[in-house]
């Protein structure tokens, strides 16, 4: 199965702004590094991104938590296919609002079909551990609540 890459269709994720895009996309392939993939080279398919209903803004800008985003290689094959979540909260520590994206699903594809790397929704520890001291305290909590 020969699964073709469109990059300039951002489906459901049409509302997020060219700058946040940028930033959840750097983000995205930074916490690639936490499953020991390497991220050079990937390009982002959002034709099929779907919202899972989790709305907040950032950067002047409308983003959700979305599933379908495909993930391809320089020769325009599927690597990856994932759901993203996000952190948008206010640190009263720092006195500033406080945005990471991050997997929440995460598979990858290989010999035509998907295997699971990340298959737990929530949280995951290497992104509570960057946290904020408030935040880290207010997710922790609600993550094992």
């Amino acid at each position: 199965m020969n699964i073709i890459p469109n990059y300039t269709d951002f489906g459901l994720s049409s509302p997020m702004s060219i700058e946040l895009r940028k930033v959840v996309e750097s983000q995205l392939l930074d916490d690639l590094k936490n499953y020991s993939i390497n991220c050079e080279n990937l390009k982002f398919d959002w034709s099929e991104s779907c919202i899972e209903g989790h709305l907040s803004e950032h950067l002047d800008s409308l983003l959700e938590n979305y599933s379908g985003i495909k993930l391809f290689d320089e020769n325009d094959n599927l690597i990856f296919e994932g759901w993203m979540e996000f952190i948008n909260d206010y640190d009263e520590i720092n006195n500033c609002k406080y945005f990471i994206a991050y997997w929440d699903y995460l598979d990858v594809y290989e010999n035509g079909s998907f295997a699971n790397i990340k298959t737990e929704p929530g949280l995951p520890t290497h992104i509570l551990k960057i946290l904020p001291k408030n935040l880290k305290l207010k997710f922790n909590n609600e993550q094992f609540n």
